[in-house]
This record gives structure tokens, C-alpha cells and sequence, in this order.
């Protein structure tokens, strides 16, 4: 893939190389307009000043020309030519640098006074421009009598006498050469010029990119243990802002993560070691003294039960990996919220009733609700077991519930004399417990997270709110 540099190199140039060229060419086109007007209007100017050494006398018309006044017109490289005819065909003069040849005349010939141009083959085969014009000789006898005012107007009073034609060719070719000239320089000229511009680019995307490479020099000096740097948005430019804001945003999101996965390694090595060490030493205990069969038995017992602490932590693990992953499936049903309620609760009452807790419902029999009945199982005892370990003994579980348009609300509050607003935003992170030293083995910190997990799953808002009565609460609320 090309780099944003050289995308920028080639468009930038063909942009400029394009707008060069059509500039080059308009401005050679109106150049050579121009000259070719100008031409023209020399070529008509000498042909009106033929016209008025023309003159006529009693049905006779001659030039009165002197050779050495327009010696251009004799015979040599480079000369010119013209002719004049009166209107019956006949020739009145003609240049000597045309010898006894014709040059070619308009056929539907023009209007008095009003000339014609054209490209042409001169005589000698050079390439030319011709100009006719039609027009009435001058008078000589009339003015010398004084009837008609002399005036050097190529087109003097009409008299008897029928206009003649008269045609100019000159060369073209130091028109042609001119012109061809000026091509050959502009097209050098935007050669040069982009020459020029393509340095100039890349000297311009080198110091406007700098800041981009000077990004990229910064993110490749990051790496995990670097995550807690930041960017600096203030010596960036303004196209780069929103990147470099995004960049910083990423990086704090992937500190948190790193974090996050270094607590969690810490946590589960730490949930583990307890259980693990308490394994080793049941069984070196049992090793010590294999003949005692009751405390082997005792032994065997105890290992079991760290067995099935391990097999709940690595169960709940499993869960919240196949949560995240997508890997299981949501099977609707409509069920009464009253009657999952009991059953979750059933299943924990015994431990509840040992520390003396209690659940008070508010929760009508008829709410119905579509959801997964076993994922929302998991998630109400997962609830109620939070509730019922770290609620003070004798304490009251409260759970209410209600309809809220097409889903429902519900509600799991309980006292509690430990948590702080601040523990809020972490109650749902795993293995994450009040109590730094985890002195309650019975938990390893995984219920609320599963919860969270689950009701991802099964599109339900779960929030965790701190009363100023000192009351935890969990609330649920699904979509319907």
C-alpha cells in the first residue's frame, strides 16, 4: 500500500502539472490569437495603403508604385505579393516578385471596401496569408479640379469607373516559427516548473508531515509497561487532534485492561494458593499417618470440599469466558418473576437462616416476564447469595419487583455496614472483595460479576446503588 506521502506526492503534482499545462496552453492560445490579429491587421493595412496608390483617369486605371518604396515586393527569399484586377478580369498591375503567375482571388468575390483573409500557398510554395479587398481607384482628374477633396481613405467617392480587387499575400512562417517558438519555451518553462514543484513538495510534505512521523516515532517508543504515558495534544496540529485524543483515550483503556488482567492474575493466584496450600497439607497429613483411619477419612473430607471451592471458581470462570466469548445460548420463555424469585431463594435459605436473614417479597404473582429462566436463575441466586454474605446476621433481604412497560424492574437491596460510595464502580469487577485480606473464604468475588455478565447477555441494565441509610441495592431492568 502507498504511503499517505506519496499519495499526497502524486496528486499534488498532476493537480499542479494539469493546472500548468492548461495555463500554459490558453495562454500560447491567446498569444498566438494575438500575434495572428496583429499579423492580420498589418497584412490589411498595407493592402488599404496599395488601395490608395491606386488611381483612375477617364476609364484608365494604374499603381502608382516606385520600386525602391516597398522593395519587399521584388523577386527573393522572402518576398511578397500582389495583384490587382480590374472588374472585367484584367490585370492592373501585379508585384514584379510574382512574375507573369496569378494569385488566387475569393470567387464569389467580397464586399466594397471590406477585406477578406485567408491561409494560403504562396507562389514559391511557402505558407502564407492573403488579404482581398475590393475598392474604387482614386480620381486624379476629378481632384485636381477640385471636385472631389483628396483623402487618404482607401475608399474614395464612387465614380464611373467599376471597383477593382486587389490581394496581398505575405508569408506567414516568422508568424509560425514565433508561435512555435513560444510553445517550445512555455512547454520548457512548465517543465522547469514542475521540476521545481515536485522538490518543493516534498520539502513541504516533509516539514507539514513531520508532525505524523513524530506520532508514530512516540507510539513505537510505547509498549505495556509505557501505557501510562500520554500523548501530548498540545504541540499536535488541529488535523491530528481528534487522533491524538483517541490515541490517549485508547491508551487509558488498555491501562485499565492491563490493570485489570495483572488483578486478575494476582486475584485468581491468590484465590488459589489458599485452597492449593490447604491440599498439600491434608494430604501430607494423610500421608503422615495412614493407618488412622478416621483421619484419613477426616482428611479425604476436607480435601473434597477445597475440591469443590476450586471446581465453583474455575465453573464461574468458565461462565464469564463464555459470556464475553458469546458462546451461550439465549433461550427465551415467558415465566412468573414471583415464582423464580421463591425457587432462587430457596436454594440459599438454609444459609440464610443460619445467619438469621430473611427475605421480605414485594412482588406481584401475576408479573410476567420473557426471558432465559436459567440464566435468570443464575443471576437472582447469584444476588441473593451477595446479599445473604455480606449483610450484617439478623438483617433483612428486600426484593421487589414490578412491571415497567414491557419489562419489568426489580429490586434487591440489603444493609450493609462496610461499603463506601467509592466501592461502586468495582463491585462487578472480578475476585474484588471489601475485605483486602479475603478473610471470608467462603466467596472468591466472582457472583456480582457473573451477574453483570449475564445481564449483558439477556439485555438487562444492572446498576449497584449506596443509600444514604447505608442500604446496598442491586436493580434490574429488562427491556421485556
Amino acid at each position: 500500500m502507498r504511503s499517505l506521502r506519496g499519495r499526497l506526492t502524486v496528486w499534488l503534482l498532476a493537480g499542479a502539472g494539469l493546472l500548468l499545462v492548461l495555463g500554459a496552453l490558453a495562454l500560447a492560445r491567446l498569444t498566438a490569437v494575438r500575434l495572428q490579429r496583429e499579423f492580420d491587421e498589418a497584412l490589411v493595412t498595407k493592402a488599404r495603403s496599395l488601395a490608395t496608390l491606386t488611381e483612375q483617369e477617364e476609364g484608365r486605371v494604374w499603381l502608382e508604385l516606385a520600386d525602391e518604396i516597398m522593395p519587399e515586393f521584388e523577386k527573393g527569399p522572402g518576398s511578397e505579393y500582389f495583384q490587382i484586377w480590374r472588374a472585367d478580369g484584367g490585370v492592373v498591375a501585379r508585384s514584379r516578385s510574382l512574375g507573369n503567375r496569378d494569385l488566387p482571388r475569393w470567387q464569389g468575390g467580397t464586399r466594397l471596401d471590406q477585406p477578406l483573409l485567408r491561409d494560403g500557398r504562396l507562389p514559391d510554395g511557402r505558407p502564407g496569408r492573403v488579404a482581398e479587398i475590393r475598392f474604387h481607384p482614386r480620381d486624379e482628374e476629378a481632384e485636381s479640379d477640385g471636385r472631389i477633396e483628396a483623402a487618404p481613405s482607401p475608399s474614395p467617392p464612387v465614380s464611373h469607373v467599376p471597383p477593382v480587387t486587389l490581394v496581398l499575400a505575405r508569408s506567414r512562417e516568422p508568424l509560425d516559427s514565433f508561435i512555435s517558438f513560444l510553445r517550445a519555451i512555455l512547454a520548457g518553462f512548465v517543465l522547469v516548473l514542475l521540476a521545481g514543484l515536485a522538490v518543493l513538495v516534498r520539502l513541504s510534505l516533509a516539514v507539514g508531515l513531520a508532525p505524523v512521523d513524530r506520532l508514530a516515532a512516540r507510539l513505537r517508543e510505547l509498549d505495556a509497561e509505557s501505557l501510562d504515558q500520554r500523548l501530548d495534544a498540545a504541540e499536535t496540529p488541529t488535523e491530528l487532534a481528534p487522533v491524538v485524543e483517541h490515541l490517549n483515550g485508547l491508551l487509558e483503556r488498555l491501562q485499565g485492561s492491563f490493570a485489570r488482567e495483572r488483578t486478575f492474575s494476582a486475584n485468581l493466584a491468590h484465590e488459589f494458593r489458599t485452597p492449593l496450600a490447604e491440599l498439600r497439607t491434608l494430604a501430607e497429613v494423610a500421608l503422615r499417618w495412614p493407618d488412622d483411619a478416621a483421619a484419613t477419612a477426616e482428611s479425604l473430607a476436607d480435601i473434597h470440599a477445597v475440591g469443590l471451592q476450586m471446581e465453583s471458581i474455575v465453573v464461574d470462570l468458565l461462565d464469564l469466558a463464555r459470556c464475553e466469548g458469546g458462546l451461550h445460548v439465549v433461550r427465551s420463555g415467558e415465566l412468573a418473576l414471583g415464582d423464580a424469585v421463591e425457587e432462587c431463594w430457596g436454594k440459599i435459605e438454609e444459609k440464610a437462616a443460619a445467619r438469621g436473614i430473611s427475605l421480605v417479597r414485594e412482588i406481584s404473582p401475576q408479573l410476567l416476564v420473557t426471558t432465559d429462566r436459567e440464566k435468570l436463575d443464575r443471576i437472582l441466586i447469584n444476588v441473593f447469595s451477595n446479599a445473604v454474605a455480606y449483610s450484617p446476621a439478623g438483617s433483612e433481604v428486600r426484593c421487589a419487583a414490578c412491571p415497567a412497560g414491557s419489562g419489568f424492574f426489580l429490586s434487591v437491596s440489603n444493609p450493609t455496614d462496610s461499603l463506601e460510595a467509592d466501592d461502586l464502580s468495582r463491585v462487578f469487577d472480578r475476585f474484588w472483595r471489601k475485605d483486602p485480606a479475603r478473610t471470608e473464604s467462603g466467596h472468591a468475588g466472582l457472583g456480582l460479576s457473573l451477574v453483570a455478565a449475564f445481564c449483558a447477555l439477556l439485555g438487562i441494565h444492572v446498576e449497584a446503588r449506596l443509600s444514604s441509610g447505608r442500604v446496598f441495592e442491586i436493580r434490574l431492568q429488562g427491556a421485556g
